[in-house]
């Protein structure tokens, strides 16, 4: 039996186990993790499938809710673009993403049975006894390996929301002076509370004292850490034709559109298609992830080029930000040509091919923004 290692016990690590060890029987999985390591606390929020993950391998439900995961019916932009003052992107009807706490999370997935489970801190991976490594110890100390993600932010502010975030059934992703700002709806008891409200905005261009007055200005908030970041992605996902990279060990791409949970399984499963059937060189696997990560990095950075209703250095700045990509060329154009019916996957009465998506977007996905920057919207409609 082909044997994989997991090294890094957060997100990306408990994501990959589970996704690996229930859908390839096969595999032999253990996970080892740093007990000692903290789990974030920032609240995180998910696509769709991800929760069909949970419930399939867990037994994970909305009644029984151990990872303390809240209704995600969508997100909703307030004051991005100049024409509407709120654009709702909503997903169907017959599906749910969430909102979930890390922490209770990783618990729930180390306990699940699964897998196994290995308390200690790795430093090197290179010598681990398995067939395969997958590395997801988090963000490197040196960023050599990585080239550089456009986007326009690297900073942000956490805070506890006073107030009950959880009434909401979609993430709020609010345009600000500086940026943007989200807010996760969270269970009042969850440890992720503490980082439910996030204040996204460049530190080369708004000071950190400017920043925190700002977000303490446009929301009831009592602050509770700071975070710099860098938006990159690894020039070699796989190293050599063993070690797999994923989660922050692979890339980090600022929140917006909440792609990063999905992009762990998404990884995973292109890594796993060649361990498993190796119909394709190991490279293609390694293409196919950064090419993966290119599209998240476009579709997120399109949604600044439309500005928002402030006038200021940041947005000034993040409107100029572009990128090239023919495909995502085609999929606007396509968007535009088409009706709001049409659109839609042959599923649900449209006619789009399910095979029309751009990394985690399906073709519909792009005439809702679209749409909702260049064409005044009627609420009551």
């Amino acid at each position: 039996m082909t044997k994989v290692s997991i090294v890094g016990g957060g997100n990306a690590g408990c994501i990959s186990a589970l996704y690996l060890s229930w859908f390839n029987k096969d595999l032999e999985v253990e996970l080892t993790h740093n007990p000692d390591i903290p789990c974030e606390r920032v609240g995180q929020a998910t696509v769709l499938e991800p929760p069909q993950l949970f419930w399939a391998s867990t037994g994970f439900n909305w009644y029984h809710n151990p990872i303390h995961a809240t209704f995600k019916s969508g997100v909703l932009y307030e004051g991005w673009g100049h024409l509407n003052e709120e654009v709702y992107h909503g997903f169907p009807a017959n599906g749910m993403a969430m909102h979930f706490c890390p922490s209770e999370m990783q618990k729930h997935v180390l306990n699940c049975g699964h897998f196994k489970v290995i308390e200690n801190n790795i430093l090197d991976v290179n010598n681990i006894d398995a067939d395969y490594v997958f590395d997801c110890r988090g963000k490197p100390e040196d960023y050599s390996d990585y080239d550089e993600l456009i986007n326009p932010t690297n900073a942000c502010i956490l805070a506890q929301a006073n107030w009950d975030t959880a009434k909401a059934y979609w993430s709020r992703h609010v345009a600000t002076p500086d940026g943007w700002a989200f807010v996760i709806p969270t269970l009042k008891d969850s440890p992720s509370r503490s980082g439910g409200v996030g204040y996204c905005y460049n530190s080369n261009i708004t000071s950190k004292e400017d920043a925190e007055k700002n977000m303490l200005d446009m929301f009831d908030v009592d602050i509770t850490t700071h975070i710099n970041y860098k938006n990159y992605v690894a020039k070699n996902p796989i190293i050599g034709d063993k070690i797999f990279l994923n989660g922050n060990r692979l890339f980090f791409l600022e929140p917006l559109e909440s792609t990063a949970v999905q992009a762990y399984i998404e990884c995973a499963r292109y890594f796993v298609d060649y361990i498993i059937t190796k119909k394709e060189p190991v490279e293609q696997a390694a293409h196919s992830a950064k090419q993966y990560i290119r599209q998240l990095q476009n579709f997120v950075l399109w949604h600044y080029q439309f500005g928002s209703k402030y006038d200021t250095p940041f947005w000034n700045y993040a409107k100029k930000l572009s990128f090239r990509d023919k495909t995502f060329d085609a999929m606007v154009e396509y968007c535009k040509q088409t009706t709001n019916r049409d659109i839609l996957p042959k599923s649900f009465g449209g006619s789009t091919s399910s095979a029309s998506q751009y990394g985690q977007w399906p073709a519909n996905s792009f005439k809702i923004w679209h749409d909702g920057m260049t064409v005044t919207q009627d609420r009551n409609g």
